[in-house]
C-alpha cells in the first residue's frame, strides 16, 4: 500500500519538504542536497555530552550555562552570588521547581540566548523525559542571582494552561526521582560541587518561594510539593535498602 507523503515546493527556490526530510536545489538540473530534519531533543544542533543525571536522555551544552552567553567559553561557576556578584563558597543545597507557563515545547527557547536569559539545569517533558540543559556543576540561569549559585533547577512543561497549569503523573514521579537522586550526593560532590541536601521542604522549594513576584510553578504543582517530597523520600529509602 502506498503511503501519503506531505510535500512543499517553494516557487523558484527548489525546496521540497517530505516525510524523509528537506531537499534543496539551487537551480533546475543541479543535484538535490539533503538537509537533516530537526532533532526534537536538540533543535539548535548544540554540542552534546553524556548527562550527569543518569535518567536524563541527553545533555546539551547550552550557551546560558556559560558566563557570557553570546561568547560561550567559560562555564558559569557557583562562586559568586547576588546582583553585586559577591564571593560565596560553592554548594548545592536547594532543588527548585519551576513550570514553563505554556504547554508548547520550550527546548528551542532554552537552547539560545533568550530574552529572559532563562535556562534551568533540567527540562522535564510531559512523558517524564528529562533533558539536561546545564551541567549540575555549572550555575543555572533560572531562579535569580541569590539562588542560582546554590541550586539545581527544573523547568516542568505544563500539560494544561491557566489557571491550574497541571502537569502529568509521569512528571510528578520524575520530579521525585530527581530529588531522590540528588539526596544520594549529600556530603559528597556532584559534578565537582559539594552537596548539602536533605529531602524536606526546606531544601525542595518552588520558584515562588524564592521570589514573591511570581506564581511559578502554578497552583497545581505548588499544591503537590509535599506529596513530591514524600514520594522522593520513599524512592531514596528503597535505594538504600536495595
Amino acid at each position: 500500500m502506498h503511503t501519503r507523503r506531505g510535500f512543499l515546493i517553494a516557487a523558484g527556490a527548489g525546496l521540497t519538504v517530505t516525510a524523509a526530510g528537506v531537499w534543496f536545489a539551487t537551480s533546475p538540473g543541479t543535484p538535490e542536497v539533503a538537509i537533516a530534519p530537526v532533532d526534537p531533543e536538540n533543535p539548535r544542533g548544540l554540542a552534546e555530552y553524556a548527562p550527569v543525571y543518569d535518567r536524563a536522555v541527553k545533555g546539551l551544552d547550552l550557551p546560558l550555562g556559560y558566563a557570557d552567553c553570546a561568547h560561550p567559553a567559560t562555564r558559569a561557576t557557583r562562586d559568586t552570588a547576588g546582583s553585586d556578584r559577591h564571593t560565596v563558597t560553592p554548594v548545592i543545597d536547594r532543588f527548585i521547581i519551576h513550570h514553563t507557563g505554556t504547554t508548547h515545547d520550550q527546548l528551542d527557547f532554552f537552547s539560545r540566548c533568550n530574552r529572559r536569559s532563562s535556562a534551568p539545569t533540567f527540562y522535564l517533558r510531559h512523558d517524564g523525559t528529562v533533558i539536561e540543559l546545564i551541567r549540575p556543576g555549572a550555575k543555572p540561569s533560572s531562579s535569580g542571582a541569590d539562588w542560582n549559585w546554590r541550586s539545581l533547577a527544573v523547568e516542568t512543561l505544563d500539560h494544561t494552561g491557566a489557571p491550574e497549569y497541571a502537569v502529568t503523573d509521569a512528571q510528578l514521579e520524575e520530579l521525585a526521582q530527581m530529588i531522590a537522586w540528588l539526596a544520594t550526593f549529600d556530603g559528597k560532590r556532584l559534578d565537582g560541587v559539594p552537596v548539602s541536601f536533605t529531602i524536606d521542604r526546606t531544601h525542595v522549594i518552588s520558584h515562588q518561594e524564592t521570589w514573591s513576584g511570581t506564581e511559578c510553578p502554578g497552583p497545581y504543582l505548588q499544591s503537590r510539593l509535599d506529596g513530591i517530597v514524600a514520594r522522593a523520600r520513599q524512592i531514596f529509602t528503597e535505594r538504600l535498602s536495595a
